[in-house]
């Protein structure tokens, strides 16, 4: 299986069950903030961090997809000579 499809699998698996596994490992929504100082200077929202992980899972599956499907198409033409 391509490299590809598997992050983008895994990316999407995080992007569903982010908020269980922050708070198994006992973390929080902080995680994602930017803090110097003492003060927050840039923060993310925990749906926003999901949609991103979303978004590159779906365009790493997309790679392996169309990776795959241009090593099977050579391998194919190969065969067919």
């Amino acid at each position: 299986m391509n490299s590809n499809i598997i992050w983008g699998i895994v990316l999407l698996a995080l992007s569903l069950f982010l908020k269980p596994l922050l708070a198994i490992a006992g973390l929080n929504e902080s995680l994602f903030a930017l803090h110097w100082q003492g003060e927050t200077v840039f923060s993310l929202s925990p749906f926003l961090v999901r949609i991103i992980l979303a978004l590159i899972g779906i365009i790493m599956l997309i790679i392996g997809g169309m990776r795959v499907a241009r090593i099977s198409s050579r391998n194919d033409g190969e065969h067919n000579n």
